[in-house]
């Protein structure tokens, strides 16, 4: 029997893990997990002993972070269709059937995503998502797609193993965008998506999740758009125009750009030296304003 197969990568993953194991266990025998634990101290081993079925593994060891858990959990767990759940989201009932399903009548797809319902600590749905990346140039398109209301949520994502083999391990070097990177290499490697609009997962939303680091994901992404783009990804010039000025003047804003003694130019001289920051709605609105102000100042002294 084909089964979907999960890597759930954890540290400390007490107070959720059990919703999510139950969420998984409820899918009866289409759903295997593989939970990777990075040596866990509180009670997360105990709760996933409790789950584990026939089938089911549990391994701790050290890691280098969730990345690198997920790559040994891929390694080693086996499984023709997978994908990866966090310890405290939750899967969809019914989600592994019309995964499995859906990839037995399409052999040619590659990869699938669907629907997420937000969910927050008490496990009560607050919203809703559905994401819409269609190739190449709309992932690495940050500013307008992905930050724009249009990102995947991972849960969401299922995947055959050939595409991983394809496509390569995910990057330890990202802690937090990982699997962004990720879905830009399977777009790169031309992998074959479709976009299924039923709900898969519940991402459960607060304070002591890694992607509540919103600045420090944005810098990960940042970096991996620059990297691709510096490697020719082919894209539209004026999405690759437009992205490489946005992502100068955020750099600039953050003052990734400023000197060893933390001094930076003036917006005006930043902008008369990079002029393609006009190409970034922050860097227009910003020189807008500035205008104005100057020309108010002007109006009021002719008055005057």
């Amino acid at each position: 029997m084909t089964q979907l197969v999960l890597a759930v990568p954890v540290l400390n993953a007490e107070r959720f893990l059990a919703h999510t194991l139950q969420s998984l266990n409820a899918e009866g025998d289409s759903v295997r997990w593989w939970l990777q634990d990075g040596g866990s101290t509180d009670g997360t081993l105990d709760i996933a002993r409790q789950a584990a079925r026939t089938g089911d593994v549990i391994d701790s060891a050290e890691d280098r972070g969730q990345a690198d858990a997920i790559n040994k959990a891929f390694h080693a767990m086996g499984g023709d269709i997978i994908g990866f759940i966090n310890g405290d989201d939750r899967l969809c009932p019914g989600t592994a059937l019309r995964v499995l399903d859906f990839f037995a009548s399409h052999p040619e797809i590659d990869l699938i995503y669907g629907k997420v319902k937000w969910i927050n600590e008490a496990g009560d749905i607050t919203g809703q998502h559905a994401g819409s990346i269609r190739n190449l140039a709309e992932v690495l398109d940050v500013y307008r797609v992905w930050w724009g209301g249009r990102q995947w949520v991972q849960p969401e994502v299922f995947f055959r193993r050939s595409l991983f083999e394809k496509v390569g391990d995910f990057d330890i070097g990202y802690h937090l965008a990982f699997d962004f990177d990720f879905w830009v290499r399977c777009f790169i490697k031309r992998a074959r998506i479709a976009h299924i609009p039923e709900f898969f997962a519940e991402f459960r939303l607060h304070p002591r999740q890694k992607s509540a680091q919103s600045k420090l994901a944005a810098r990960e992404i940042r970096s991996i758009v620059t990297r691709y783009l510096d490697a020719g990804a082919p894209v539209p010039p004026w999405v690759r125009w437009s992205l490489r000025a946005q992502i100068a003047y955020d750099r600039y804003q953050l003052g990734e750009t400023a000197d060893a003694h933390g001094n930076r130019p003036s917006f005006l001289k930043g902008l008369l030296r990079n002029p393609a920051w006009l190409l970034s709605p922050a860097a227009r609105s910003r020189t807008q304003s500035g205008l104005a102000k100057v020309m108010g100042i002007k109006r009021f002294t002719s008055h005057r």
